[in-house]
C-alpha cells in the first residue's frame, strides 16, 4: 500500500508541476512582433532591422501602401514624418518584410 501511494503522490507532484512550470520566456526586444491590425503609411518610409535610424534598412513602405502593424515601443530617436524628437517605433510586415519603423509614419483604420 505503501508503494502504491508513494506512486500516486509523486505522479500528482509531476501533474502539479505541469500545471504550474514557469510560462515561456517572452521574446527579445529585437524580435518583431506583429498583429493583424491594418494600418497605412503617410510617407514613403524605410522598414527597420531594430529599432534605430542607424540599422539596416530592409525594404521601403510606400506611402499609401497598407501593411500589417503591431504594437508600439520605445527606441532611438528620428526625424520623420513631421516629428523631430521621435522615438516610438512600431513593429511591421509589409509583403513578407518583417522590421520597424517609425509610429509617426503610419495611420490605422
Amino acid at each position: 500500500m505503501r508503494k502504491f501511494l508513494a506512486g500516486a503522490a509523486t505522479a500528482m507532484v509531476a501533474f502539479a508541476g505541469l500545471m504550474f512550470a514557469a510560462p515561456a520566456q517572452a521574446a527579445s526586444s529585437d524580435t518583431v512582433s506583429v498583429q493583424e491590425i491594418n494600418c497605412h503609411a503617410k510617407e514613403s518610409v524605410r522598414i527597420r532591422q531594430s529599432k534605430s535610424t542607424s540599422s539596416t534598412a530592409l525594404g521601403l513602405f510606400p506611402k499609401g501602401a497598407g501593411a500589417e502593424c503591431g504594437g508600439a515601443s520605445e527606441g532611438g530617436t528620428y526625424t520623420a514624418c513631421g516629428h523631430t524628437d521621435g522615438f516610438f517605433w512600431i513593429a511591421i510586415n509589409y509583403q513578407g518584410v518583417r522590421g520597424y519603423i517609425a509610429l509617426y509614419c503610419i495611420t490605422r483604420p
